[in-house]
């Protein structure tokens, strides 16, 4: 033990780790180009220096967070509740980094949102938490088993949950009809997106906020830091698409095209309701909507690029063939082995608008000029094209978000996602699995710096 001891201590004062931080930077950089993914993260660890660095290398790019290709390959998707995240997507390397050690965040819980580069889980007994990937800091939050009308949420051996509801007397109803759900169904059902006011780790004395979009979109709940409690907001206008944080304010899309504004720092430090803002739907997707109702399902997002305000539709194909075409119901019924058929919805197409503030209606836009847009089960959020290699401007990133078909076969689920090129309108893929069946469903990680940038 002495000698063990005496070894520990002269690595401790070795030259060469009290003079690390002296490396030139150039050769530093080199160095970390590199290295794989989690060697990087572990290297910022090394010293501030080296830290700063690793930093701005991790943050060069969006990611792709991606469940276990062999896991998700090989099964036969009946059984995908105990499948994780397992590794990251750089676009601008085109390469999956596999982390060596998966947190247990990563394998047991379900993921209900990412913004500000920090992804949101929801862990058993209704507890969410914030968790860093490229960090590696959690924070817990107080638990929202009563927001959800939960007594009980606990993780089964299957990799489920099993769930107790409180009684139409104790509640006031009872929405829910089963006692034991899949991963995924978690985001269904109770909290369908999760964003972040601002970074945990801002200079702002520790404050920030947490907004839940939760049961169904029907209600909107606030959690400030420092809170133990959350606050259920006075929504009108549910069910809601989508919400977003800019500055002080949220803004809450309902299906209905209504925007609603709240100032999250109100007089006394509370949640204010400020505006409602009606638009016009627009014409262009009005027609479009009912020329393909019956083949198509659509959902809004709210995305703020530049200081402007974005409203995006996206089209979904309730049964597309691999071409890209749209189906109908009776097409799939008629054999032919020219023309392969495949059932899995897909996304075939974008509209895009900005807001006129002043005559209150959208304008469409035919280009996003460099901007890219990345939707999904993140917040919705715009960068700057010109900032990374490999992000092609003037593009949408989607992930699979339709959280109420995922469940609805065991042969497909969070599959749709791809690169929509706004300006002539095709299609390519991001990351291709051979199953259409991928658990849990890709997503977003979209490092803050790169957010908002003008």
């Amino acid at each position: 033990m002495a000698v063990q001891a005496t070894m520990k201590r002269r690595r401790e004062q070795s030259p060469l780790k009290s003079r690390v931080h002296e490396l030139p930077t150039d050769i530093l950089k080199s160095i970390f180009t590199r290295l794989s993914f989690n060697d990087l993260v572990q290297a910022k660890f090394v010293c501030s220096s080296w830290n700063l660095l690793g930093e701005e290398l991790l943050s060069k790019t969006p990611w792709l967070m991606l469940p276990f290709k062999k896991q998700v390959e090989e099964g036969d998707g009946t059984d995908v509740d105990n499948n994780g995240y397992h590794g990251f997507l750089s676009l601008s390397e085109n390469l999956v980094y596999s982390l060596k050690t998966v947190p247990k965040e990563f394998s047991e819980c379900c993921c209900i949102g990412s913004s500000h580069g920090w992804l949101l889980f929801l862990q058993e007994k209704a507890v969410p938490c914030l968790f860093n990937p490229l960090k590696r800091v959690k924070i817990e939050l107080p638990s929202v088993d009563h927001l959800l009308g939960l007594k009980r949420m606990e993780r089964n051996v299957n990799g489920g949950y099993e769930l107790d509801y409180f009684n139409s007397a104790e509640r006031g109803s009872c929405r829910f009809l089963f006692r034991s759900c899949g991963k995924q169904q978690v985001r269904d059902c109770f909290v369908q997106k999760t964003i972040l006011s601002g970074k945990p780790d801002d200079n702002n004395n520790g404050k920030y906020g947490l907004v839940l979009l939760c049961n169904n979109g029907e209600e909107i709940a606030y959690h400030g830091s420092g809170d133990n409690c959350w606050t259920v907001l006075d929504v009108s206008r549910p069910p809601y698409q989508d919400i977003i944080c800019h500055g002080n304010y949220l803004y809450a899309l309902s299906d209905r095209n209504n925007i609603e504004v709240w100032d999250l720092h109100g007089r006394d430090g509370s949640v204010e309701k400020k505006s409602n803002i009606a638009v016009p739907f627009p014409d262009k997707s009005i027609a479009k909507i009912n020329s393909l109702r019956d083949v198509c399902t659509r959902r809004f997002y709210l995305v703020e690029s530049c200081r402007e305000l974005l409203f995006v539709v996206r089209f979904i194909g309730d049964y597309v063939d691999w071409d890209g075409t749209l189906l109908h119901e009776h097409d799939l019924l008629t054999e032919d082995c020219n023309h392969p058929k495949v059932c899995p919805y897909r996304t075939c197409l974008f509209h895009v608008y900005k807001m006129d503030i002043n005559k209150l209606r959208w304008v469409e836009m035919d280009t996003l000029g460099d901007r890219a847009l990345f939707l999904g089960g993140n917040q919705s959020v715009s960068v700057s094209a010109r900032s990374f290699p490999n992000c092609e401007k003037d593009c949408i990133y989607f992930s699979d978000d339709c959280w109420e078909r995922m469940e609805e076969d065991y042969l497909y689920g969070g599959h749709d996602m791809g690169i929509y090129n706004l300006k002539d309108g095709s299609l390519k893929p991001i990351y291709e699995f051979s199953s259409d069946k991928i658990q849990p469903p890709p997503c977003w990680i979209i490092p803050d710096t790169t957010v908002l940038e003008s």
